[in-house]
């Protein structure tokens, strides 16, 4: 009985000790008053993809983002995975795909594809265009229209 006490007690002091230690789980921006700073989110936009048009271009606004960050681009295309052919579709990078995209002073950067680098073949064909960087990123849906 005594042992089960002292075990209870240990448990119970280590629980205490460790939920009182600062735990960094998410980098959280802060001011120099230590007041979080609340910031906007990306917003992504693309000029239409059409059957008369050779190419796409989609661009972003990325508030987080400083001038002169580099944004990876890339295309995901719903797939089978090579691992799994049989398999479900499943929501991934077309190879040859990723573009470097430089934040300029308005804190904006664009990336245009072709219909044909980006796997628009048929009309109703959807990609989704991601943005991916150390500070920032952006996501959208573009679909081949008539």
């Amino acid at each position: 009985m005594k042992t089960k006490n002292i075990l209870t007690i240990s448990l119970i002091a280590f629980v205490l000790m460790t939920s009182c230690t600062d735990q960094p789980y998410f980098d959280i921006p802060v001011d120099a008053n230590g007041n979080v700073i609340f910031t906007e989110i990306s917003e992504v936009t693309a000029t239409p993809a059409t059957v008369a048009q050779p190419d796409f271009t989609v661009s972003g606004y990325f508030p987080n983002a400083k001038p002169g960050d580099v944004l990876v681009a890339e295309v995901l295309k719903p797939q089978v995975p090579s691992w799994d052919p049989g398999g479900a579709l499943q929501l991934l990078p077309l190879a040859g795909t990723k573009k470097d995209v430089t934040i300029d002073n308005s804190l904006g950067g664009s990336v245009t594809y072709t219909k044909a680098e980006a796997g628009l073949n048929n009309v109703g064909d959807a990609v989704t265009i991601v943005f991916s960087g150390q500070t920032e990123s952006g996501i959208i849906e573009v679909r081949l229209e008539n």
